[in-house]
């Protein structure tokens, strides 16, 4: 993957729905969908980021008692990190809305910045924002997660983007965009389903979703590996009793909103 920072877009909001799938629904997923699908410009690549918290692991924790409002900050990359560009983002979400911005930074700037508070090069509304949030809650480089993406894009709606993404593994330690072979891998389904869309999901993909008997399912990975490594990652924070309750919110509804 290669972008200009010209090129790139810096902001998002739109809805976001996950389902958990096998192969087998995957490619029938695919079959069905037909000419309404066709291949991403970036059709398979592999996501890398390092996700950020506090020592006391705050924003996770927001994240798994389902308070209605989620923030994480995190450094990722669409490929290998020495090719592709480098973002420093922020992913909100609020009343089933996710609120995305970033900036590009060069990843030896990014690691000084995130690790020794070095100023970078960009200077914007977002860059405040970010630094303001590193200030607020102390965060620091907390886990890397990879795994591998196939991407789609909707032929008609130019809004609409479905990601089946797989192979996901994470590493505690070497908090950079590099993999070193030791990462451990995260079970769930074969495949997680993201339909991203601007406004409303079309449609086809409903009528898929409905005849299949898909439903959303709720799925934090940085969420999954911070309960599975709790006494590791933050010794003395509090257990989120409540995730189990809030995952299952989401139990039988096939998307957010539709045309």
């Amino acid at each position: 993957m290669t972008q200009t920072e010209s090129t790139v877009i810096d902001t998002f909001k739109r809805v976001e729905d996950k389902y958990f799938l096998t192969k087998e629904q995957m490619e029938e997923v695919i079959r069905r969908s037909g000419s309404h699908l066709k291949e991403d410009v970036y059709f398979k690549y592999t996501v890398r980021s390092v996700y950020c918290d506090s020592g006391n692991a705050d924003l996770v924790i927001r994240s798994l008692m389902g308070t209605g409002y989620k923030a994480k900050l995190r450094l990722r990359c669409y490929g290998e990190p020495e090719h592709s560009p480098i973002f420093l983002e922020t992913k909100k979400k609020w009343e089933g809305i996710v609120y995305k911005k970033r900036i590009m930074l060069g990843e030896q700037e990014a690691y000084d910045y995130l690790n020794e508070g070095v100023p970078h090069h960009v200077h914007n509304n977002t860059a405040g924002e970010i630094d303001y949030m590193i200030r607020y809650y102390g965060l620091k480089p907390k886990v890397f997660i990879a795994y591998d993406r196939i991407c789609y894009a909707a032929a008609e709606e130019s809004d609409v983007r479905v990601t089946f993404d797989y192979n996901i593994r994470y590493r505690l330690h070497d908090l950079d965009l590099r993999e070193y072979g030791d990462e451990i891998p995260l079970e769930k389904a074969d495949f997680t389903m993201e339909v991203k869309a601007m406004d409303r999901y079309p449609l086809w993909l409903t009528e898929i979703l409905s005849d299949l008997k898909l439903y959303q399912g709720s799925f934090s990975k940085y969420g999954t590996i911070y309960t599975q490594n709790l006494e590791i990652m933050t010794p003395r924070a509090q257990k989120p009793y409540r995730y189990a309750q809030y995952a299952n919110q989401k139990e039988k509804a096939i998307c957010s909103v539709q045309y």
